[in-house]
């Protein structure tokens, strides 16, 4: 169990909330049971990416969590089949996305550059790019 002083946040945030009185009877034992429970249920445990913003909007504030990381939970949630196929087509159109973005940019370089793969053909992004310089 790890010192009062080394524990991490969300176990401080738990004996806040918890009656004092409740807090002292507990044997170091249960302590020890009740923080590794609390830790496993928690968003407490450590991710590889941890992004938590919050931000106004229209006069009220939300927030955007975004965690990564790998899965150490001992018992897995149940995904039902229409969830799968949602981030099925979720992680097709980001993939689709990505690359279409990725050749755009590129073909905008060899535009810029001047270099012509296929003499007398140009799709036209390029021209109608500079075009809008003219409005």
């Amino acid at each position: 169990m790890p010192s009062p002083q080394n524990r991490p946040p969300v176990i401080e945030r738990f004996y806040a909330q918890l009656d004092e009185k409740i807090a002292e009877e507990l044997t170091p034992e249960q302590k020890d049971g009740v923080e590794k429970a609390v830790l496993a249920t928690s968003l407490g445990s450590r991710h590889q990416v941890d992004i938590r913003r919050s931000f106004p909007f229209f006069g009220k504030r939300f927030y955007l969590v975004f965690l990564f990381g790998r899965d150490l939970r001992q018992q897995h949630r149940q995904e039902s089949t229409l969830s799968r196929i949602l981030l099925t087509f979720l992680l097709l159109f980001a993939v689709l996305f990505v690359t279409c973005c990725v050749l755009l940019t590129l073909y905008m370089i060899k535009s810029a550059l001047g270099i012509d793969v296929f003499q007398n053909f140009h799709v036209g992004i390029w021209d109608w790019w500079l075009s809008l310089k003219d409005h």
